[in-house]
């Protein structure tokens, strides 16, 4: 019996280890200036014109706090869009997966 218990504990482990915080992918703002690159594993890489810094971020209810060197950025999600700062709007950027 003890064994079925770890084997189930292992597996449910692993099970939620994969569900993530679904955030990974590319948000954009529509004129392009601004990108955040969010991957599973808590690193974001952030590029503003053509200026680029690696972060790190941490999802909290519907706010994801992203921080780097330069300080911590709240960003609010909802509806496949994070929303900061001074009206900055990004939006998830569909994967061409054809390419």
């Amino acid at each position: 019996m003890r064994t079925n218990t770890t084997w189930v504990l292992l597996i449910l482990s692993v099970v939620l280890a994969g569900c993530g915080d679904g955030l990974a992918g590319t948000y954009a703002d529509k004129a392009g200036i601004t990108c955040y690159t969010f991957s599973g594993s808590g690193d974001v890489k952030i590029s503003v014109l053509g200026t680029e810094v690696d972060a790190e971020y941490r999802v909290d209810d519907d706010k994801v706090l992203v921080t780097s060197a330069q300080g911590t950025v709240v960003l609010t999600r909802r509806d496949k869009r994070l929303y900061g700062p001074m009206g900055l709007e990004l939006i998830h950027r569909q994967t061409n997966t054809g390419e």
